[in-house]
């Protein structure tokens, strides 16, 4: 069970950022998709015509896998990617579904550069797992990884994505002021209080869909969160 807490707001003009620190420090040594598939150990292609549409990941490595919501496949499949996280077991091929198709928060990596200036005011914090994104008062995320390792290399990416969303944003529907320590709190009712609702997991752990006032989706491994995605109620990853 991670243990975590939300540190120092961070602000760039309408974003506001929180980020999510861990008070403890599970030992998780699993391979994020883009590490895999540079070493080679993983390979994804679509399944055989005929069949409802979803790929097939090939994990030769000794490690479990993190294939993340909505994260850009690369390669010969990089338009396709799934609407939950998937754990590739080591040495095992998984069948997943095709959900989204290059799109939402991991699909910014091109614009880091183009970020740098703005990303340089969210810099990471010591033992940071995730990020909370507010735009104004209105939530527009929160991603949480199970350790500092694996959300480290994820940091720029996601900010890429929260800043592309801000900026797409039109002003007159900002809220007024910044978020503040009560949208705090109501989003932890709302976690609180969400429903989580077992769901097909295709690869390892255990997988929950988050429903209530929010939305998201927790994927579990041998008891250890692995990752969590909480996005506004109707709104997609």
């Amino acid at each position: 069970m991670l243990l975590a807490f939300v540190d120092t707001p961070q602000r760039h003009e309408r974003l506001t950022v929180f980020p999510v620190v861990a008070s403890d420090q599970p030992e998780l040594s699993y391979l994020l998709l883009a590490d895999a598939m540079r070493r080679g150990v993983v390979t994804i292609f679509e399944d055989a015509p005929g069949k409802p549409p979803s790929l097939v990941a090939r994990n030769r490595g000794s490690q479990p896998v993190l294939i993340l919501d909505c994260e850009a496949m690369g390669g010969p499949v990089k338009n396709h990617s799934t609407n939950q996280s998937v754990l590739l077991g080591p040495a095992t091929v998984t069948r997943f579904p095709i959900s989204c198709l290059n799109t939402g928060k991991w699909s910014c990596q091109e614009r880091k550069k183009e970020f740098a200036r703005s990303l340089e005011g969210f810099p990471m914090v010591g033992s940071q797992v995730g990020i909370l994104a507010f735009l104004g008062r209105e939530l527009l995320g929160m991603d949480v990884l199970g350790t500092p390792e694996l959300y480290s290399p994820l940091h720029r990416r996601l900010l890429a994505g929260y800043l592309t969303t801000a900026l797409a944003t039109r002003k007159e529907r900002d809220p007024e002021g910044p978020a503040s320590e009560e949208d705090l709190q109501n989003l932890a009712l709302a976690l609180q209080s969400a429903q989580r609702v077992s769901a097909f997991c295709p690869g390892s752990g255990e997988y929950c869909n988050l429903e209530g006032d929010i939305s998201g989706g927790e994927l579990r491994h041998n008891g250890h969160l692995v990752h969590l995605s909480v996005f506004p109620k109707g709104v997609a990853a």
